[in-house]
């Protein structure tokens, strides 16, 4: 059996096959073009705001946050700080 001259270890960091989904994969999806193009301007409308209503809509806080995004120490951004999750 022929071995490869990489190093055991590096030779995991490299994966160069393509797995393709089934052809019918997307079809009956939740999220056609016409979502996604809706999403996307409400979210350029009002990017705090979108995010705020996934984050309270999709995450179980444990402690509601009141702050959507902290930009005073930019580049350190700080997104819900104030709010508590169990992660």
């Amino acid at each position: 059996m022929a071995h490869e001259s990489r190093d055991p270890i590096e030779s995991l960091f490299t994966e160069d096959r393509l797995f393709y989904p089934p052809k019918d994969f997307g079809r009956g999806g939740a999220m056609t073009e016409e979502i996604y193009q809706g999403l996307l301007a409400e979210a350029e409308r009002d990017y705090e705001g979108f995010w705020a209503r996934h984050a309270r809509h999709e995450i179980d806080w444990i402690k509601p946050f009141t702050r959507t995004l902290d930009e005073s120490d930019a580049p350190h951004y700080r997104w819900f700080d104030d709010g508590v999750l169990n992660v």
